[in-house]
């Protein structure tokens, strides 16, 4: 079996549905761990009538949501409620954004949860043929969150570094200008569609990373500290979402592929039989 048919039967297997529906899993039992919004959801008023109970019913929305991504039954109407949840926290970002008052912090939230909201996006894109419309649109506007992404690391560089271990090789900068460029990689490959597929995959595996040297350290020092945890597992929502973005274009290319391989045959056939 070629080397492709393999990759495409890892695609078909829905890997990428599979991670993001962990993550999204862990993260929900997260948010309910903690009786509140964790730093994700920031945007929602202190002042909001059934503020807790709104924060259970949304962090019930991941937990639904992630383990319905874990059967094959279920996708498509778990990926959904999670386009809706993810989608809410990217509406509430982008009203603190446009204000009054302003918050240009909140384009760095409303990017994260666009970008996760994307990935849940394209697991539906992969459960249907279609047109190069909806592959391109996923993949431009998580390139795009990808920019943003990127810009914060540049724009913020001292506190990001300050997160990296200190034990690190090359010290904390260089790992926060270096994941800084590792992300604007990912957005200007995905956005210019060139090796997008490969981008796709070192930029989960840099998410993951920041989980395994950023996140868990402080987690198991803090075990308690749900807010870690949460962070965590959104960071592997986020790899999951980035995974399923290139699941998506691994299938559009490989389809079209096929189909430009297979249409000569079929027209020869045709011609003889008639």
């Amino acid at each position: 079996m070629e080397t492709k048919e393999r990759l495409w039967r890892l695609d078909k297997a829905a890997f990428g549905a599979a991670f993001l529906g962990v993550a999204a899993l862990l993260y929900g039992i997260a948010c309910l761990l903690q009786d509140d919004f964790v730093i994700m959801g920031r945007p929602v008023p202190e002042n909001l009538a059934l503020r807790q109970a709104l924060a259970y019913i949304l962090a019930g929305s991941l937990v639904i949501g992630g383990a319905g991504l874990l059967r094959a039954r279920t996708v498509r109407p778990a990926a959904l409620l999670l386009i809706v949840h993810f989608g809410v926290y990217a509406l509430c970002y982008l009203r603190a954004l446009i204000g009054p008052p302003l918050e240009t912090n909140a384009v760095m939230g409303l990017a994260e949860q666009s970008s996760v909201a994307v990935g849940a996006w394209a697991v539906l894109l992969n459960l249907r043929d279609g047109s190069q419309f909806g592959a391109t649109a996923a993949r431009v506007t998580f390139g795009l969150c990808s920019l943003v992404f990127a810009l914060a690391h540049f724009v913020a560089r001292v506190p990001t570094a300050s997160a990296v271990p200190d034990w690190m090789p090359g010290g904390q900068m260089f790992w926060a200008l270096a994941t800084g460029f590792g992300h604007l990689a990912v957005g200007l490959a995905l956005i210019a569609n060139r090796v997008a597929v490969p981008a796709a995959r070192m930029g989960a595996l840099m998410y993951v990373c920041f989980v395994v040297f950023v996140w868990l350290p402080g987690a198991f020092a803090h075990p308690t500290e749900w807010p870690r945890w949460a962070g965590a597992a959104f960071s592997l929502c986020m790899a999951g979402a980035l995974w399923t973005v290139g699941d998506l274009l691994f299938a559009r290319r490989y389809a079209a592929t096929t189909a430009q391989r297979y249409t000569p045959e079929i027209s020869a056939k045709t011609l003889a039989s008639g």
